[in-house]
């Protein structure tokens, strides 16, 4: 028996109480995140880093984890993405501007699942959206990527207030 291939891409979907907390829109315009940005387009050498594509305008993703017992979002890296891919990650925002198929038919092919299987994922990725946004977060960001890029300390610690949570 083989083993299990790991999925490529996943849905993360950000909980709606950190939505526009990223490295990018805290820092964008500033020398740190071209600096940021270029590092991560350097190691992933030009492509996407789930599918390889070289094609249109590539994006610097943040990449988060979540601890849901202490409700905290910890900063762990970056990744780049091809705007396909870029859709799948932020599906709950893709499906809602009219790129639901596209982010259907992406997840599947990069996953080699069926359309079905990529719904259910996507469905799941709801369920935990919706749990996750019902909390109130700490942001953190990972020791190693402060001591590569010290700028990141801008990033506030946010915990919103419980009536902002929708």
């Amino acid at each position: 028996m083989q083993p299990k291939k790991p999925n490529r891409i996943m849905p993360e979907l950000v909980p709606a109480p950190l939505w526009g907390r990223s490295a990018s829109k805290m820092l964008r315009g500033r020398a740190a995140w071209k600096v940021i940005r270029q590092d991560a387009l350097s190691q992933a050498q030009e492509c996407c880093s789930i599918c390889g594509s070289g094609e249109g305008q590539l994006s610097c993703h943040d990449k988060w984890q979540y601890d849901d017992k202490k409700c905290t979002a910890t900063l762990a890296g970056f990744e780049v993405h091809c705007a396909n891919c870029d859709s799948v990650v932020h599906a709950g925002r893709a499906i809602k501007l009219g790129y639901g198929e596209i982010v259907v038919s992406h997840l599947a092919a990069i996953n080699g699942w069926n359309a079905k299987r990529a719904i259910e994922v996507l469905q799941e990725a709801m369920d935990v959206w919706r749990n996750r946004s019902a909390k109130d977060w700490s942001i953190v960001v990972a020791p190693a990527l402060l001591k590569r890029y010290p700028a990141l300390t801008a990033l506030p610690s946010f915990v919103p207030p419980s009536s902002s949570v929708p």
